[in-house]
């Protein structure tokens, strides 16, 4: 069964997360996406995060798989012009160098226009086409940092601090495919095809509209500590005996039955708690009986019982516990392909399902230049001339 992106053809420059991520997204739908790498090393991501004996990049295969690879030496004529001849025969080119690096080769949006009048012309960039920043390199954490993002992460009295992952990275591959996605629909609709601008700091900024926009309103902030800066309810970590906790959104209707599940039923008409107006005011001191009581059983005992009342709670789990969550497992977040060279390889899946045109995993990124001959002899190429495009290191 076809894919939603069946029959789209991507022409891939990006590099390391932000663009990888979102064509992968793409290629998982159905697309076909032509990863365009430079010979010898091809893009960084393949050196970071390798593990065992073959080296395998979780980086790489968790950003790339499903992927062609060809290599193309973009600073030569040769190579420009492999280019040149796919650019007609897809319906999407993205990349993430800095704003001027394509339009110095020759290949910036006004330059491949002529060549495919249907095009989707997507570039994410660190930190958008505008400003006195734009022409210089971003990378995630200084996206987290530039927007605010680590100023509302940590304990009030703590430094600022990044995210534990790739935040800014991650939603910036997910606008980019979004915006990539809506292009071609919009491009099916009214025949009109575009560029597209996204960028690291954009999406950081984006991540953080109600709370920026709260404070934007108000012009206070608070660090978000164990919980939530704003939200006017119980929305908490808890230490346990062996653990954390979380229990989030606890309202009046809810409120009877937390105090059940924690066995502390003095708490339900006590004045400084009974109602969401005055537990609101004296959150903290709730807090403090909350994080006693909690220390006295496990997290699996809490669970339980807090889920017996029906609330909304969960236990923190590191990695090694969620390789093995059902939850996960069973909806298809967490899945295990035949890698070729890795054999049963558990991999990240996705968050959506499709009842008609399913998504797929493949079971592998591709090597450097895997696809290269295959991509030249559809273009019309020759062997000799491929023999020849290697000698002159064009590919």
């Amino acid at each position: 069964m076809a894919g939603a992106l069946d029959g789209v053809r991507v022409l891939d420059f990006t590099v390391f997360q932000q663009g990888p991520q979102a064509t992968m997204v793409m290629a998982d739908m159905g697309a076909d996406i032509i990863k365009v790498e430079p010979p010898m090393f091809g893009d960084f991501g393949r050196l970071l995060a390798m593990w065992g004996p073959d080296r395998l990049s979780g980086y790489f295969l968790a950003h790339n798989r499903g992927k062609r690879s060809i290599t193309v030496q973009l600073k030569t004529d040769e190579g420009r012009e492999i280019v040149r001849r796919i650019i007609p025969r897809v319906d999407v080119m993205v990349h993430n160098f800095r704003p001027g690096v394509m339009e110095r080769l020759g290949l910036g949006y006004d330059d491949v226009r002529p060549l495919n009048e249907r095009i989707i012309y997507a570039h994410a960039s660190g930190w958008g086409p505008a400003g006195p920043k734009a022409n210089h390199p971003a990378f995630d954490i200084a996206a987290q940092a530039r927007s605010g993002l680590m100023s509302m992460t940590g304990e009030a009295d703590g430094g600022p601090l990044p995210a534990g992952v790739a935040a800014a990275d991650y939603v910036g591959a997910m606008n980019l495919a979004v915006s990539i996605i809506a292009a071609l629909y919009a491009r099916e609709t009214t025949g009109v095809a575009q560029k597209i601008e996204t960028s690291l700091f954009g999406s950081a900024i984006a991540l953080q509209a109600w709370e920026l926009q709260y404070y934007m309103l108000s012009g206070t902030m608070r660090r978000a500590g164990r919980g939530h800066p704003y939200l006017p309810t119980i929305w908490r970590t808890f230490k346990t005996k062996d653990g954390w906790a979380v229990i989030g959104g606890v309202g009046d209707d809810r409120w009877p039955a937390l105090c059940a599940a924690v066995e502390m039923p003095e708490l339900e008409h006590d004045e400084r708690f009974n109602n969401a107006l005055v537990r609101l005011h004296n959150l903290y001191e709730l807090y403090a009986l909350l994080d006693d009581k909690f220390t006295g059983k496990t997290t699996a005992e809490w669970i339980a019982a807090l889920e017996a009342h029906d609330m909304i709670c969960a236990p923190c789990a590191g990695y090694a516990d969620l390789v093995h969550d059902q939850q996960a497992l069973e909806n298809g977040y967490l899945l295990t392909v035949d890698h070729p060279t890795n054999g049963p390889t558990q991999i990240v899946g996705f968050p959506w399902k499709f009842s008609e045109t399913p998504a797929r995993a493949a079971p592998a990124a591709p090597e450097l230049g895997q696809h290269t001959e295959e991509i030249l002899l559809s273009l019309g190429y020759t062997w000799d001339e491929i023999g020849a495009l290697r000698d002159t290191g064009a590919v």
